[in-house]
């Protein structure tokens, strides 16, 4: 996706340990065609420090969309969805939730923190490429109102 001219590409915060998952994730954005940048996030400490605004992120750019892997080992993911759904420059950013089949969470307390969408991490390549569509209409829906210009 790419938005009117002069407008910047989107900005994807990823929290996720395994780097073949957003290796996977970068194939089915990009399947999609969403003209995106993506930063990627191995530790829910990095995550922490990001929205807190720390070192080395002080400057980073407001996300278009932030993506939680919810069973990050040494911080989990439920504290950093609490930490952005308390944090006002972050407000209004949709959140996305992805975890692994097995996992239990408890939805309705990650939708009280702002949750937007759970994604249930697929093992097949065509299933996980179908994650693209996901973030493309979570993209759309975040626009206000401009008008998307897609590549064909």
């Amino acid at each position: 996706m790419r938005l009117l001219a002069g407008t910047h590409p989107c900005f994807i915060l990823v929290v996720e340990e395994n780097a073949s998952d957003v290796f996977l994730l970068e194939r089915a954005l990009t399947r999609q065609r969403i003209d995106f940048q993506l930063t990627h996030l191995r530790y829910g400490s990095e995550a922490l420090a990001f929205v807190r605004r720390e070192e080395p992120y002080a400057n980073s750019p407001r996300p278009d969309l932030i993506l939680i892997d919810l069973n990050g080992a040494k911080i989990d993911g439920e504290c950093v969805i609490r930490e952005v759904s308390n944090a006002r420059h972050l407000g209004g950013i949709p959140v996305c939730v992805w975890f692994s089949a097995e996992s239990l969470l408890d939805r309705e307390s990650l939708n009280r923190l702002g949750v937007d969408q759970f994604i249930v991490k697929p093992s097949g390549l065509e299933q996980f490429m179908q994650i693209g569509k996901t973030v493309k209409d979570l993209l759309s829906e975040e626009l206000d109102g401009a008008t998307p210009v897609f590549d064909e």
